[in-house]
């Protein structure tokens, strides 16, 4: 076991540890940071927008409703809109994997939704997918674009003309409002001011000095009678306490009370002027109701059947449909088959001292003879397991051939590191192995991906193996990326060739100077 003193006086050994410990690090943080954005990246997938709609009278106005589509779609922040003139370039980008959905608004579609009130037949619009190419991207899309047309539905139903009803509607609704809350206060106050209890209060005090005072001019008879000076005083003196506070009570309440009453007739009569406004209002509403359930095209028969799903509807097809799951996990499966076979080849390949007398191909060919025949019936037994489990491959030998070239050059690529560099070699190429593996694998769709990280992708070999298989799968051109794994090839070959030529001759120089 090294010391920290010996492991950093032996750079070579150092840099290994660095590689071991790092290797685990770019792996997690790797998967994490493409799979943790894969939202994000979302709404850069891309629809293909064809409008052949030559316009039309709706609405009582001249109107193009494919291009009024196309420019919310264009406006539309969960995809990215792309005009296209043809459908067959619509289709070859589909099928690229350029976008992810087309979308061809046909040529009568004003006329037919102008139409739609009375035929009440729906319109078609075609969508094409290629849910074989990117499963999440067909299904994102169909969403977006099935919310998109929500919308779009919800315009033509509402339309300039009648926005302007909902805006008096909204107007009305407000002034009813406020109407009604005047209303209230004012009904409060005629409540207020007809006091029932004051009204019962006022009655008891005029019985008590009714009777008081009955008492008390039957006291001062009998006092006058009797020629009681003292008596007649306190008399007099009672009744005219009494007299004040029938004055201060039951006459003042009862002048409170017939203004009360005066103002509540007042009120009452602003009420029902209230009133007769508030019903007002509520018929103009009632009018502007009618007037939306005729614009919907609501029918008095049928009220279950909602028009915003019923005018434009898309008619889709998907082009490259996947018919098991085995299709959309092959091309993964086989990236990492082969970056375990390139690591399995490192393992057991040894390093071997260069061949003074055997020329530089010789030498090549030696190693690669055998690790190239295994690597053959590897691959074919690999592709032929899909057909043992019913996997429908389409072209068969295109995958074999594709998947071969891939493992003869991560081999190459394994086998040059390490004979070059050593076991630092071997851990650089393990490395890269596992790195294009996960990129490729984890990565997010093409169509998703930065522009940089769309070139960096187009020249990884594991990535062209990757789009190679899915398009012999689910259709699609595959000349480019098999030449860029045969050209990986003759270069990486080259190299190795040439490292056996340059050993040669550096051994040859070497014996010389001896």
């Amino acid at each position: 076991m090294f010391s920290w003193q010996s492991l950093f006086q032996n750079k070579r050994q150092l840099v290994k540890w660095l590689i071991a410990t790092i290797t685990p690090v770019v792996l997690v943080a790797g998967v994490l940071g493409v799979l943790g954005h894969q939202n994000e990246h979302a709404t850069k997938l891309r629809v293909a927008v064809v409008n052949r709609d030559h316009g039309g009278q709706y609405q009582n106005q001249q109107r193009n409703i494919g291009n009024d589509f196309k420019q919310a779609l264009h406006q539309d922040k969960a995809l990215t809109a792309v005009d296209y003139q043809s459908d067959t370039k619509a289709k070859q980008a589909l099928r690229q994997g350029v976008v992810s959905s087309v979308i061809v608004l046909p040529t009568n579609l004003t006329q037919q939704l102008a139409d739609f009130q009375n035929s009440g037949k729906p319109v078609k619009v075609t969508q094409w997918l290629a849910s074989g190419r990117n499963p999440f991207a067909a299904q994102y899309m169909t969403q977006a674009l099935t919310a998109a047309l929500g919308r779009q539905n919800t315009v033509l139903l509402v339309g300039p003309a009648n926005n302007s009803a909902l805006k008096k509607l909204a107007q009305q609704s407000q002034q009813l409002a406020q109407k009604a809350d005047d209303l209230q206060v004012n009904l409060q106050a005629v409540g207020n001011g007809i006091d029932a209890q004051s009204a019962s209060d006022l009655k008891d005090n005029a019985n008590d000095a009714v009777t008081k005072l009955a008492n008390y001019s039957a006291q001062l008879n009998d006092a006058v009678n009797a020629g009681d000076t003292a008596k007649i005083q306190a008399m007099a003196v009672a009744i005219n306490n009494l007299s004040y506070s029938m004055q201060t009570t039951v006459v003042g309440g009862i002048g409170t009370m017939a203004a009360n009453l005066s103002q509540a007739k007042a009120l009452s009569q602003q009420s029902g002027t209230i009133q007769a406004g508030a019903n007002a209002l509520q018929q103009g509403q009632s009018d502007v109701a009618s007037q939306l359930k005729t614009m919907v095209g609501e029918q008095t028969d049928d009220h279950n059947n909602s028009p915003l799903t019923q005018m434009m509807t898309f008619a889709t097809t998907d082009l490259q449909p996947v018919k098991q799951t085995g299709q959309t996990l092959l091309p993964n499966v086989l990236v990492v088959a082969v970056s375990l076979l390139a690591i399995l080849f490192g393992i057991l390949l040894p390093v071997k001292a260069t061949k003074q007398e055997a020329l530089a191909l010789e030498q090549w060919w030696e190693n690669f003879q055998l690790a190239g025949v295994f690597s053959l019936l590897t691959v074919g037994l690999m592709v032929g397991s899909g057909w043992l489990w019913h996997v429908t491959l389409g072209n068969y030998w295109v995958i074999i051939a594709a998947t071969v070239l891939a493992a003869w050059l991560m081999m190459s690529i394994v086998w040059y590191l390490k004979q070059w560099l050593g076991r630092a070699g071997w851990w650089l190429a393990l490395v890269l192995i596992v790195g294009q593996g996960v990129l490729t694998v984890v990565a997010v769709p093409e169509a998703m991906a930065s522009p940089l990280v769309k070139i960096g992708a187009f020249f990884w070999p594991l990535a062209a193996l990757h789009r190679v298989v899915t398009a012999a799968i689910f259709g699609g051109a595959i000349q480019q990326d098999i030449l860029v794994l045969v050209l990986w090839l003759l270069a990486v070959t080259i190299l190795l060739v040439s490292y056996y030529r340059m050993k040669q001759r550096h051994n040859f120089k070497a014996a010389l100077d001896q």
